[in-house]
């Protein structure tokens, strides 16, 4: 009888045991995809400041020409509420977005970009504010010669499930004139 309750606790032992190392494993695979996901979520960012930067920096420069430098005060203000966002990937629909030309014509663009992989895409949802700031980095009520572009990203959950990051990733640049 104590032969066959020591070889129970043996097995019940070893079952705990083996229960632990398995969701040892389970945390350590649901940290590595995150971690994976987190990086695809920081090229999805770094590639959204790219399509950003590569426009003109205000609205009051388009068509002076590259020798021309214009005053940081005849800049407009940053741009809020435009009936369409920005295209920040080239799959995006003509329907619901808009070539923008400046910087500060991105400020409250969202939509859906892909992350491309071997055999789909995994999509994220980004959103970009841009702002002037001053000297110090912080931000400026009045037009600088410094906006600071902050890309939020998210990764879309497929449905029923939910999303692998517990919060958006930010990537912020400040982009200057000239």
């Amino acid at each position: 009888m104590q032969q066959t309750l020591l070889a129970l606790l043996a097995l019940l032992v070893s079952m705990f045991l083996s229960f632990g190392q398995m969701q040892s494993s389970l945390r350590f695979q649901d940290q590595s995809v995150r971690g994976e996901i987190e990086q695809m979520a920081l090229g999805v960012g770094m590639q959204t400041i790219e399509v950003v930067r590569a426009r003109a920096f205000d609205s009051a420069v388009i068509g002076t020409g590259e020798d021309v430098v214009l005053d940081p005060s005849s800049f407009s203000d940053i741009p809020t509420g435009l009936s369409k966002d920005c295209r920040l990937h080239p799959s995006q629909d003509n329907g619901t977005v808009q070539d923008c030309q400046a910087i500060g014509e991105f400020n409250e663009t969202t939509g859906t970009v892909p992350f491309p992989l071997a055999d789909d895409s995994l999509k994220f949802e980004v959103e970009v504010e841009v702002q002037y700031v001053c000297a110090d980095l912080q931000p400026c009520s009045g037009p600088t010669g410094r906006k600071k572009v902050s890309v939020f990203v998210q990764d879309v959950a497929p449905s029923g499930q939910s999303a692998a990051l517990p919060e958006p990733i930010r990537y912020s640049e400040v982009l200057t004139y000239p």
